[in-house]
């Protein structure tokens, strides 16, 4: 699947969700889960720091799983192809790369 293809089936599944527990969903709602949930990823990072344990892979894929799908919908909110701005981004990071100072 491409990155599109993730974010509209993410926000298709999001805006089921939002139906079904009768949310009223908006940029700010969402905003505000997706930095939730970069919260619970730098707990997650943080464990070792923290508590002494190391991070389950498991729990780390199901946080970066929530940033992303998150991150998604919040683009969709703003009309924003996030496959094409991740795209877009990259290629100027590399003609920075490449052109002098």
């Amino acid at each position: 699947m491409t990155i599109k293809q993730y974010q509209k089936l993410s926000t298709r599944i999001i805006n089921q969700l939002d139906k079904k527990y009768k949310l009223n969903r908006n940029e700010q709602l969402t905003l505000s889960q997706l930095l939730e949930e970069l919260g619970e990823l730098a707990t997650e990072i943080n464990l070792k720091n923290l508590r002494h344990k190391k991070a389950k892979k498991k729990d780390l894929e199901q946080e970066f799983a929530d940033v992303f799908i998150l991150l998604g919908q919040l683009a969709h909110s703003f009309n924003i192809d996030l496959e094409k701005a991740i795209s877009d981004k990259i290629k100027t990071l590399q003609k920075n790369i490449k052109s002098p100072k």
